[in-house]
């Protein structure tokens, strides 16, 4: 079996090879995408690339994002790069005869207003999701949607939409611009400690967050690839339990543990963004029902001393 990965060389794309390398599967053959290898927003390259490949499964990783500051910035400039890519993915899976693609999703696309929680895949387009993300949390509902017509048009093509809460893990970006939160607070504070000034850190800190380790998002996409199901469209919430949902503030103290340094504060003249997005891990459970997940302490740990050892050569 022919299994091609988008987005191969990010934060999750490390980690799946990862994954990969370690199940000691030597029966099919993975192809690892990255940027330089083929402009996902070029339909023409993604249509030579499908050609020569020929996968039987696509694992869609690939996406233009940033931390919520970054989004609101760019939220044009985002929709239009991720629509581009999505809608290239779902019709070369099509055109090439794919048979089952699975999706990355965001529980940051999901509404801001009118959900009844924790959230449910049912729930996706119920309301509009929230400003600060609003291009790239479109361009995620159009691959849901058109992944999800393709099943209609063709009985022999399967999607799998995983939608993970927050991400986070050792490949990660740490620019301090255009972060997400865990990697951004990382950096910061690693620079604070070494400069020993006060850590500032955007927002009050009242938001909330349920967090996945990387490496469970991995193993969990491996285990779909082989996982037979009769359904054609799959949809998941990829959560820890309801009661691993924390404060930012919670986050950032269990940060300040790992460095041993405690001197920041917090300018709440910055937006919280989206204040929760509790979800539950019901659905996946369904599939894996023997699924474990690494606690916040560990992977907050080994986040950090990968960070700390691989300083100037991690993305920033």
């Amino acid at each position: 079996m022919k299994i091609l990965v988008t987005g191969a060389y990010g934060l999750v794309g490390k980690s799946f090879q990862k994954i990969v390398k370690n199940s000691g599967n030597v029966q099919d053959e993975f192809f690892f995408l990255s940027r330089v290898d083929c402009d996902l927003r070029n339909t023409e390259d993604v249509y030579n690339t499908f050609e020569t490949i020929k996968p039987d499964v696509v694992i869609h990783l690939a996406s233009c994002v940033g931390g919520v500051y970054e989004n609101m910035i760019n939220n044009y400039n985002y929709f239009l790069d991720n629509t581009r890519l999505n809608l290239n993915i779902v019709d070369a899976c099509n055109k090439f005869g794919v048979k089952r693609l699975i999706n990355i999703l965001s529980t940051c696309i999901f509404p801001d207003k009118g959900i009844v929680y924790p959230l449910t895949s049912d729930q996706l387009h119920n309301g509009l999701p929230h400003d600060s993300n609003i291009g790239y949390a479109y361009s995620k509902r159009i691959l849901h949607l058109a992944s999800k017509l393709l099943t209609k048009k063709s009985r022999n093509f399967q999607v799998i939409n995983l939608t993970p809460t927050n991400l986070y893990g050792c490949d990660d970006n740490y620019n301090l611009e255009s972060s997400h939160v865990i990697p951004g607070l990382i950096h910061k504070m690693y620079n604070c400690k070494n400069e020993n000034i006060p850590l500032k850190i955007n927002g009050s800190g009242a938001s909330m967050r349920q967090f996945v380790y990387v490496d469970d998002l991995c193993r969990i996409i491996y285990r779909f690839i082989y996982l037979e199901v009769s359904d054609d469209n799959i949809s998941v919430v990829v959560s820890p339990p309801v009661e691993d949902e924390i404060f930012i503030s919670e986050l950032v103290n269990e940060i300040c543990k790992c460095f041993d340094y405690y001197n920041f504060y917090y300018d709440s003249t910055f937006s919280d963004g989206q204040l929760k997005k509790t979800a539950s891990c019901d659905e996946l459970l369904r599939y894996l029902p023997d699924f474990k997940f690494t606690s916040l302490e560990i992977g907050l740990k080994e986040t950090v001393e990968f960070f700390v050892k691989n300083y100037y050569s991690v993305r920033k």
